[in-house]
């Protein structure tokens, strides 16, 4: 009858159900038209990361007579909500997501289990906040700092590339914009399979953690910050990447112009962070729910031809 996505992701593809119980189906209906003043035809163009809404789409003719003159409804929430009573209908949304059978189109799209209903129930209401770097005080880190630190006196003879930001290649197709993520914006590489750290060197993340997607990026070709690529591997961006603990990634990179650029999910690619403010700092940028910092890589071209 309806199909409920909700738009939560930007690395991992985001969780879809079909609602298939007629009464329930138009209890909904009757709430959404009650309440039409909340939806939009499509999602907003300037949606960050984090969770931005669900997207309500028919299942046949009926239905699609039934929600009116947009055969697609999308209920933002959290910052770019219309109104307080986005949270409750947002929840009622993940309540029947529950409770329908999890779509798949072929990606590895992962049902609305106990913990992405938990996430998801925190965000409904809550503003998009400033994020901190989670450095946890630990000897293993300190370490590494401090090798970290001893390794960056020798960052200028890691010559790297910084290209022009060119959000346009990313978003003016439909296509190219809908079918890759900020894993190819940060390896600059089209693959239309919203690629994912790993599965191109045949050693996909298990887990969304630091650790995780660390060992999966490295696996594809990735390099530590400082660790250099020769010549023959140009172009070799810096990149940074970032996860929501336990829920997803995120991917940046850096930009001639001295800004970073990155590209949430299926959304847009662009310069600024979820406050609108330019990404001069990573570290330092609102990034919603993506709060633990993981550091800095570089690219190389036979990473970029790798990822699937």
């Amino acid at each position: 009858m309806l199909r409920i996505t909700a738009d939560m992701f930007s690395g991992r593809p985001d969780p879809i159900s079909d609602i298939t119980e007629e009464n329930e189906v138009r209890v909904l209906l009757r709430e959404v038209e009650s309440n039409r003043n909340l939806f939009l035809s499509k999602a907003p163009a300037e949606a960050g990361l984090g969770v931005r809404g669900f997207r309500i789409e028919p299942l046949n003719d009926e239905f699609e007579r039934d929600l009116g003159v947009d055969s697609t409804l999308y209920l933002p929430v959290g910052a770019q909500a219309r109104g307080s009573r986005a949270a409750e209908i947002g929840e009622r949304l993940v309540t029947l997501m529950e409770r329908g059978a999890p779509f798949s189109s072929g990606a590895a799209a992962q049902p609305l289990d106990a913990s992405l209903r938990e996430f998801l129930i925190a965000q409904l209401s809550a503003p998009s906040q400033l994020s901190v770097t989670d450095r946890p005080a630990t000897a293993e880190v300190d370490a590494e700092a401090e090798q970290h630190s001893e390794e960056a006196t020798a960052a200028a003879a890691c010559i790297i590339e910084l290209g022009k930001f060119n959000p346009g290649f990313w978003n003016n197709d439909s296509t190219v914009r809908s079918r890759n993520n900020c894993y190819n914006y940060a390896s600059n590489w089209r693959t239309d399979t919203f690629a994912q750290p790993g599965l191109g060197c045949g050693s996909v993340y298990k887990a969304f953690t630091r650790a995780e997607l660390t060992r999966a990026s490295l696996c594809d070709g990735m390099h530590h910050r400082y660790n250099c690529f020769p010549d023959s591997e140009k172009p070799r961006p810096l990149v940074a990447l970032v996860i929501a603990p336990g829920i997803d990634f995120h991917w940046y990179r850096k930009q001639v112009e001295g800004f970073w650029g990155h590209k949430p999910g299926s959304y847009p690619a662009r310069n600024t962070d979820n406050s609108g403010n330019v990404i001069n700092d990573p570290e330092k940028a609102n990034r919603g729910p993506y709060t633990e910092f993981c550091g800095y890589f570089y690219g190389c071209i036979s990473q970029a031809r790798r990822i699937r």
